[in-house]
């Protein structure tokens, strides 16, 4: 008997190995004919040059063996290869098949399982933006702006206690306490200036990130009964606990608000007047995905609309957040574009009283280059991978199904096919009409491209514009930071190793300015 039982364990032992070797071996032969980012260690690969890395280490790896590579290469753990793509012709290619919109396996990490951005399944995930896509229409991001002016107004009250002329300080937390009001505002109907947990919510968003983004680029975590014995698990798990009892929170207010009210909300506002039936679409975020009614007749199940608006809620505060608090930089470092910004500002908006709308924004359009030049020099989320699941040919070689494919956006950005000799270079210039004319239309993704772009980036550029009108109108912006000594992290999002430190001057745009208190650099 224990003979009988010790051959079938060889047995199973040895079909096992001959599967693994045919999925790892065999199905991937495809690889060979790709050139391998060196160096490699010919058994495991490119793992030990990742594992145990911190965020700024892996930043820096990425970035490295994506510099050298100039349309297809490839990384290897163990027998597994991860296609690095970095041709704005391939990725376009890419981006734009339907093969492609997969997600990688790893993406499960942000627990976002059903959300916009995490949605391995393509087909569900096109289904779910199809949906969801009216929820950001021209019109209803019109209506956000007049909510987005008032939350930065209030940002402003906040940056003039710490504007004293004299001491640096990093602004980047109190524009993501703005960006989160935004949001939390224009996306769930939240009308209070602060909610109860809100700054907690900020504090651990950041730390939720930062172990995502460790493990996504750490082999070792992959395993999850490993990770939970990891002390990164258990910062994990106390952040993400807070962010989804945050939101679930507001979540189930609102469910019970509209069950209250027997689901008549719309019905009352367009009775009350207080909205034309042209206007009955335009609800917020929360509110339509809670009355959006799938193919098969039925809502989104809560866990979903929990995904859908996390999503949305960490990335629209998040980037913007890092984006306005990047542009604040450079233009602090360079006083001569914050002046041409600031001239600018005062022909479109003549007083403080000018309103801001949507026409007025879109005559900023200086603003807009320095803007796009901030998410080029800095894009918010530098990394995307993506899964194709059906065999295709690339560059002249057949990949199987199931391959992973990765981009660089922070490489992407700084080619100097694509942007020159001096990529490093802070130019609003290059965005000018000119200069844009001729550009690839892939050589530039600050919100990703194809398919799987993000459903937020006009939400963005107006948030965006309205922060910085305000900044501009009140404050003159220095700091002690020079362009060659930054550097960055990866924690999903592309963080400053350090603060995003300021130094603010009250003045009023509109009488005189007052004399920098820091040399220009």
């Amino acid at each position: 008997m224990a003979a009988v039982v010790l051959a079938f364990l060889l047995f199973t032992t040895f079909f096992s190995l001959l599967v693994l070797i045919r999925r790892y071996v065999i199905d991937n032969r495809y690889a060979l004919k790709i050139p391998t980012v060196s160096p490699v260690h010919p058994l495991i690969g490119h793992c030990g040059l990742y594992m145990g890395k911190n965020t700024r280490q892996v930043f820096w790896l990425m970035a490295k063996c994506f510099r050298v590579v100039d349309r297809l290469s490839k990384l290897r753990f163990a027998t597994i290869p991860v296609l690095l793509v970095n041709h704005p012709d391939l990725i376009q290619e890419l981006m734009t098949r339907p093969e492609l919109y997969d997600k990688p396996f790893f993406y499960e990490y942000m627990g976002l399982g059903k959300g916009l951005i995490t949605e391995q399944r393509g087909q569900m995930w096109r289904r779910s933006r199809k949906l969801l896509n009216p929820t950001f229409s021209t019109r209803i991001l019109n209506e956000f702006v007049p909510i987005m002016d008032a939350r930065a107004r209030k940002m402003i009250g906040s940056l003039a206690e710490l504007a004293d002329g004299k001491t640096e300080f990093d602004i980047l937390p109190i524009t993501a306490q703005c960006t989160l009001e935004m949001v939390f505002s224009t996306t769930m109907g939240c009308r209070m200036e602060e909610r109860q947990g809100e700054r907690e919510y900020v504090r651990c968003l950041e730390g939720l990130m930062t172990c995502i983004g460790e493990r996504m680029l750490n082999i070792d975590r992959y395993l999850g009964p490993v990770y939970r014995f990891t002390k990164a698990y258990k910062v994990d798990k106390v952040c993400r606990d807070t962010c989804n009892g945050f939101t679930e929170k507001i979540i189930q207010e609102r469910k019970h608000e509209m069950a209250s009210n027997n689901n008549n909300i719309i019905d009352e506002r367009l009775s009350s007047g207080e909205m034309d039936e042209s206007r009955a679409k335009s609800l917020n975020f929360l509110d339509q995905i809670l009355t959006i009614r799938r193919p098969d007749g039925t809502n989104f199940p809560d866990d979903e609309v929990s995904d859908h608006l996390y999503s949305i809620v960490g990335a629209g505060s998040e980037t913007s957040a890092l984006t306005i608090s990047y542009a604040c930089l450079f233009l602090a470092m360079d006083h001569q574009i914050q002046t041409k910004v600031s001239t600018e500002i005062k022909q479109v908006f003549p007083s403080r009283n000018t309103e801001v709308t949507p026409e007025t924004l879109k005559q900023l359009a200086y603003m807009e280059m320095v803007l796009k030049e901030t998410l080029r020099l800095c894009p918010a989320v530098p990394f995307a991978a993506r899964s194709n699941e059906t065999p295709i040919k690339l560059d002249g070689v057949h990949i199987p199904q199931g391959q992973i494919f990765c981009f660089n956006f922070y490489t992407l950005h700084r080619r100097k096919d694509l942007w020159g000799d001096d990529p490093e270079r802070f130019d609003p210039e290059r965005f000018s009409t000119e200069a844009s004319q001729n550009r690839h239309p892939y050589a530039y993704l600050p919100f990703s491209g194809g398919f799987r772009n993000c459903i937020g980036g006009r939400y963005a550029l107006n948030s965006l514009k309205i922060m910085l009108l305000r900044i501009l109108q009140n404050f003159h912006i220095d700091t002690s930071q020079k362009r060659e000594n930054m550097r960055f992290r990866w924690a999903i999002t592309m963080k400053l190793v350090g603060p995003h430190a300021v130094l603010l001057t009250r003045r009023d745009l509109y009488q005189q300015n007052p004399p920098s208190s820091q040399p220009q650099q």
